[in-house]
């Protein structure tokens, strides 16, 4: 019985199936991803317009053809064809009825990936432990400072005298509140439907009202994505935080440029959990990078690569897409910085209720 559509991309693995002359015939949903295009983009060009690698040859190719024999190649060096990026995959080569080739390509990328994501995930669940008991033993003793200097407050009579103790209670009101947003966002998140386009173009307005219109801001965006489940606020504050990092790392350059890029990404791992999709939300920029040093910290509290950054932004950030069962990630080397911010869909969300009930 020969598998269906649904099956086949409901697969991990990217499947291509191509005919006797190499001509791509059909693409999984993990192909379509990992080749950066749809199958009706794709359709009838040939094989090299995927991808190319010498481990994977036309005449290597043929040869399946002839000898009728499953080939598997381990960790060979791709070069995909429509964004030019590199990969490293397993790739096994299978000849089928109709004289054609199906080919099974694993990226390793992928699995890396995952362990990563697992391992960060980790981290930052311990961290935030961590900053939660430290949080809560800065408290108490911050309260009990500012009980006393509202006593000391009302037994002094001099101005100046006044203004100390004004001053002491405003600074641990300052701390209070600093810690406040290391431990949590502002508010318990309201879950919805929200899309995610909408949240953008505020967070879009909000930078412009405080620092003038970005320079070179291009935008990218799939119109296709369903809504995410979220809260529409946390999220903006989310996204905020990022793009304002974008606009700051390019401010002193004469050829800023920042783009935001959203679109789908299918049977997609978010720590113990697959989703058969999920929103991509990439905000890219041209600036001075993070140091390479603090790459694996920045998501955590009080890690900054600014002189006067407070080093919550990102940590914030992290927080509330982790709430929403999601995943931030980031890449940046010197004139790139990627972070890209991964959220399950409404919808699907939805039918994994449905279906747990």
């Amino acid at each position: 019985m020969p598998l269906s559509n649904e099956v086949l991309d409901s697969i991990t693995v990217a499947i291509v199936v191509v005919d006797d002359h190499l001509g791509v015939e059909f693409m999984n949903n993990a192909a379509e991803d990992f080749c950066g295009g749809s199958i009706a983009h794709f359709r009838g060009r040939p094989l090299s317009a995927l991808f190319v690698g010498k481990a994977l040859a036309k005449d290597i190719l043929q040869e399946c053809f002839d000898t009728y024999e499953t080939y598997s190649l381990r960790e060979i060096d791709l070069h995909l064809g429509t964004n030019k990026q590199r990969a490293t995959a397993n790739v096994a080569v299978t000849p089928i009825v109709g004289r054609r080739l199906l080919l099974e390509i694993d990226p390793l990328d992928r699995m890396r990936f995952i362990t990563k994501d697992d391992q960060m995930r980790q981290t930052q669940l311990a961290n935030r432990q961590l900053v939660r008991g430290m949080a809560h033993e800065i408290k108490n003793p911050l309260g009990s400072i500012r009980g006393a200097a509202q006593l000391l407050r009302k037994q002094l009579s001099s101005t100046d005298q006044i203004d100390y103790t004004d001053l002491i209670i405003e600074e641990v009101d300052r701390l209070r509140s600093l810690v406040d947003r290391m431990l949590s966002p502002n508010h318990t998140p309201c879950f919805d439907g929200v899309n995610i386009h909408e949240v953008i173009q505020k967070v879009v307005r909000v930078i412009e009202s405080n620092s003038g219109t970005i320079r070179r801001l291009d935008r990218d965006f799939d119109p296709s994505i369903p809504p995410v489940l979220g809260d529409f606020d946390q999220l903006t504050q989310a996204l905020l935080n990022l793009l304002q990092n974008s606009v700051e790392a390019t401010q002193a350059k004469s050829t800023a440029h920042i783009t935001i890029r959203t679109g789908i990404e299918h049977q997609f791992t978010i720590g113990a959990k697959r989703h058969a999709m999920v929103a991509r939300i990439q905000v890219e920029d041209n600036g001075t990078g993070i140091p390479p040093a603090i790459q694996d910290q920045i998501f955590f509290p009080l890690v900054t690569g600014k002189s006067d950054g407070t080093g919550l932004g990102l940590a914030i950030t992290s927080t509330i897409i982790g709430m929403h069962d999601g995943l931030v990630v980031c890449e940046s080397e010197p004139e790139q910085t990627k972070f890209v911010v991964y959220l399950p869909l409404a919808l699907r969300r939805a039918k994994d209720e449905v279906k747990s009930e």
